[in-house]
């Protein structure tokens, strides 16, 4: 599984979300200002009254001849798209109050995993978010000298000697692994992907792991939040406050 999580993780770099759009363009002379313009899934750059590149909800999205049956993703209410683009364009749309949304609720869309949706299923989030896995990985990409930064390969020693830290460190690493897009201490929606699109047909786990951790309703899960979430109490360890 981590393979895949490595390669979703790796192309997601090069895949600006909503929201992740450029504020300051550089004007190049004979260059249209809309190429380094990045308005995010769903979305495409159109010029203005005054020339300079805005963000509208994407025309069309590109696809062959044929949808290919492999660009098909799962929406968070369980509805296929043909595209990413398809998904993030409805929810543009919708978000936008444009006649062409089907159905007003569809502005708070988000990718659910990758491929055809599969049906709800009944999940143990244990299953989903195991510390002793996350641990293993780890020690997986100490061995390959992949786990960057001194703390971690300390941390990893540490939880090797102690059986209570083999618990703790792991779920810290991985939440500080997801935190990137930006690194705000919180982990939205979007850093969920890499960890969940791989694995949920098996396993549907994204919705009602964020519903049973985002405890504010905010969309984001803090660290806090996280460690509660996959079992840690918070009187018992000294992490919450970093």
């Amino acid at each position: 599984m981590e393979p895949m999580v490595e390669m979703i993780h790796k192309e997601d770099k090069y895949l600006p979300s909503e929201g992740d759009e450029s504020k300051k363009d550089k004007i190049v002379p004979g260059v249209n200002p809309c190429a380094n313009h990045f308005c995010g899934w769903g979305k495409e750059c159109k010029l203005n009254e005054k020339g300079k590149p805005t963000c509208h909800c994407a025309t069309e999205c590109p696809q062959g001849p044929i949808p290919d049956p492999l660009d098909r993703v799962c929406s968070n209410i369980n509805v296929t798209y043909n595209s990413i683009c398809h998904l993030y364009r409805e929810r543009c749309r919708c978000r936008r109050d444009m006649p062409s949304c089907t159905n007003p609720k569809h502005k708070h869309l988000h990718l659910q995993y990758l491929g055809e949706c599969k049906g709800k299923h009944k999940t143990n989030y244990f299953k989903c978010f195991d510390q002793l896995a996350l641990l293993q990985v780890m020690r997986d990409l100490k061995k390959r000298q992949e786990l960057y930064g001194d703390q971690w390969i300390q941390m990893i020693e540490e939880a090797e000697r102690d059986d209570h830290l083999k618990h703790v460190y792991p779920i810290i690493w991985k939440y500080c692994d997801l935190d990137n897009k930006p690194h705000d201490k919180h982990v939205s929606h979007h850093e969920l992907i890499p960890l969940t699109a791989p694995v949920i047909p098996l396993e549907s786990c994204i919705e009602p792991f964020l519903r049973s951790c985002d405890t504010d309703n905010d969309e984001k899960i803090t660290l806090k939040e996280w460690g509660k979430c996959l079992g840690l109490e918070e009187s018992k360890h000294s992490f919450w406050a970093h």
